[in-house]
C-alpha cells in the first residue's frame, strides 16, 4: 500500500462505505493495484478498490467505464466489475494523497478463483463465457472515444514505439542480431496478412482474455475482469489470446490440443467464428505476442520496466513462433472441428 499512498485515505468521504475502512492488497498487474476493503474491526467488506498506477486521467477510462455499465445492465450469467458510483454519482474518483493525484474506482467483490490451464472443464466454461461476452459486447453502444487502439496498429501501442520494426533496434546492444531478425520476421508475417485482418468483422472484444482476468467456481465463470483493453478488433483476437495463455506451458508437448479443443467446444456452445476468422488464428496469436512486445519495449524506453521483462517476452515470442510454424495448420483444423463447423 505504501507504494501507491492510499492507506490513509478516508474512503467514506468518497463512497458510501463505513468509516475507517482498512485496505489490504489483493494483487496488481503492470499498471494497476487492487485492494479489498475491510471494516475498522478487520471484517471483510464486499468491495474492491482499483487504483490506477500509470495515469490519473479519466479520459483513458471513460470508454472502459461506459462499457462496463452497459454490460452490467444485461442479464449475463457472470459478473463484470461495473463501477460503484461515488457520493457525487461519478464512476471514478480523483484523490490527492498529498504526494500525487490517484485515479480510483470502487467495484463489487466477486467470489471465485482464477482457472487453471490444465482443467479442461474450466477451459470449456471459459470458451463459452467468451462467446456470451462477445454477443453482449456487440450490443454495447460505443463511440470508441478513449478506447485502446486495435491490435493490428502495432505502431500505436506505445508512444515511444512508433515504428514496430525499429522497436528492437531502439534498445541498442541489449538486443542481439538474432533477436532483431526474429522480430522482423514475425512482423513481416503479420503485415503480410494485415488487409485480411482488417477485413474481418470488427466489434468490441475484451482484449485481454487470460486466466488472470477470469474468476470461476468449478467449470462456471463467475466474473470476467479488467476491461482496460476492450476495443474494436476481430472477435478471433480474444480466442487467439486465450489459446496463447492456456497453451503456452504445453506447446510442443501434445497436451495443448486437448486444451484448444476444450476452448473451442465451449465457444461453440454459444457462438461461432467464420471460416476466415479461424484461418487467421495463427496470425492473430503472433499479433498478440507482438503487441505485448511493443508495450514492454515502450515501457523499457520510458524506464518503467526492466529489460529482463522484454527479454523474457522475446523468448516466449520465439517459442510461440516456432510452434505456429510447425502446427499452425493443425491449430486451424482443431478449432474448426471442435467449434462444430
Amino acid at each position: 500500500m505504501s507504494g501507491v499512498g492510499v492507506a490513509q485515505i478516508e474512503l467514506s468521504g468518497i463512497w458510501d462505505v463505513p468509516a475507517g475502512c482498512v485496505l489490504r492488497p489483493l494483487g496488481r498487474g503492470y499498471n494497476n493495484f487492487l485492494y479489498r476493503l475491510h471494516d475498522s474491526a478487520g471484517a471483510p467488506l464486499p468491495y474492491v478498490l482499483r487504483v490506477y498506477g500509470n495515469h490519473a486521467n479519466p479520459k483513458y477510462i471513460q470508454h472502459e467505464m461506459a462499457v462496463l455499465m452497459q454490460l452490467a445492465e444485461q442479464a449475463l450469467p457472470f459478473a463484470v466489475p461495473a463501477p460503484i458510483p461515488t457520493r457525487r454519482r461519478e464512476p471514478w474518483a480523483l484523490v490527492d494523497n498529498g504526494q500525487q493525484v490517484r485515479l480510483m474506482v470502487l467495484i463489487p467483490f466477486i467470489r471465485g478463483e482464477n482457472p487453471v490451464v490444465y482443467d479442461l472443464g474450466q477451459a470449456e466454461g471459459a470458451g463459452e463465457a467468451m462467446a456470451v461476452l462477445h454477443a453482449a459486447l456487440a450490443r454495447v453502444e460505443s463511440r470508441g472515444a478513449g478506447a485502446p487502439r486495435p491490435y493490428i496498429e502495432l505502431g500505436r501501442v506505445h508512444p515511444l514505439v512508433s515504428d514496430p520494426f525499429e522497436a528492437m533496434r531502439a534498445v541498442g546492444s541489449l538486443a542481439s542480431r538474432a533477436d532483431v531478425a526474429r522480430v522482423d520476421a514475425v512482423l513481416e508475417r503479420i503485415y503480410a496478412h494485415e488487409k485480411r485482418i482488417r477485413a474481418l468483422p470488427q466489434q468490441l472484444i475484451h482484449g485481454d482474455y487470460i486466466t488472470g482476468n477470469l474468476l470461476m467456481d468449478g467449470p462456471r465463470v463467475t466474473a470476467v475482469l479488467d476491461f482496460e483493453n476492450c476495443a474494436f478488433n476481430p472477435r478471433g483476437m480474444d480466442f487467439a489470446i486465450a489459446v496463447d495463455t492456456w497453451c503456452w506451458d504445453a506447446m510442443g508437448s501434445g497436451r495443448e490440443w486437448e486444451r484448444i479443443a476444450a476452448l473451442a467446444r465451449g465457444y461453440g456452445r454459444a457462438g461461432r467464428f467464420g471460416d476466415e476468422e479461424i484461418a487467421l488464428l495463427p496470425v492473430m496469436v503472433l499479433l498478440r505476442n507482438a503487441n505485448v512486445l511493443m508495450h514492454l519495449v515502450g515501457r523499457f524506453l520510458a524506464n518503467l520496466t526492466p529489460y529482463v521483462d522484454v527479454a523474457s517476452w522475446l523468448e516466449s515470442l520465439a517459442r510461440v513462433d516456432a510452434w505456429l510454424t510447425l502446427h499452425g495448420d493443425r491449430l486451424v483444423a482443431c478449432v474448426r472441428e471442435n467449434l462444430g463447423k
